[in-house]
């Protein structure tokens, strides 16, 4: 991981809910997500970090000055890999 790349954490939308900043290492990627009512997202990038439980899946992130919504979180040994979906209403 590069770890290069500065991420705020937010407990949710609101952004008095910030948490603190991390670095981590952010990728490009490329996932459809599919609901029960048709409804369908697409993950743009994942995010690798260090394991920290401030990060959940009600969590949102800001990489410079865009918002994304946590969508998935998988846990490795030692580390996070973290699915983003990029908000496209920027609050």
């Amino acid at each position: 991981m590069f770890n290069n790349t500065l991420t705020k954490i937010f407990s949710n939308a609101d952004l008095a809910s910030y948490t603190k900043s991390i670095y981590t290492d952010i990728q490009p990627f490329t996932k459809e997500v599919s609901f029960e009512d048709g409804f369908q997202i697409d993950i743009s990038n994942r995010m690798f970090c260090d394991i920290d439980s401030s990060i959940t899946k009600e969590s949102y992130v800001e990489i410079k000055d865009q918002k994304y919504k946590v969508m998935a979180i998988k846990k490795w040994d030692d580390y996070l890999e973290i699915h983003l979906y990029k908000c496209l209403r920027q609050v």
